[in-house]
């Protein structure tokens, strides 16, 4: 999978604006395609703010043939609403 990087950062955004941002970010190298077919693919991410970033990358895994996407997260960010509890 392979990524088309944007100037501006994501993680002030709202949930809304990041899923718009995110799609048709991320698309698969051709190259490799062919091997997705009925593939479970585990995806491993380090932070995880609002979903958006995972929920793109399995619909375009899915999209290529992938039956199963996993995701494993590192850390997980709290909600705007959970943050100000914290304070």
């Amino acid at each position: 999978m392979k990524r088309h990087h944007h100037t501006q950062h994501q993680a002030n955004e709202s949930r809304i604006n990041r899923q718009i941002a995110i799609q048709d970010m991320f698309y698969i190298n051709p190259q490799y395609q062919g091997q997705l077919e009925s593939a479970s693919v585990i995806v491993f991410d380090d932070v995880m703010t609002s979903g958006a970033t995972l929920n793109e990358i399995a619909r375009i895994l899915k999209d290529n043939g992938v039956s199963r996407v996993i995701n494993w997260v590192l850390l997980r960010t709290l909600r705007p609403s959970q943050r100000s509890e914290h304070v």
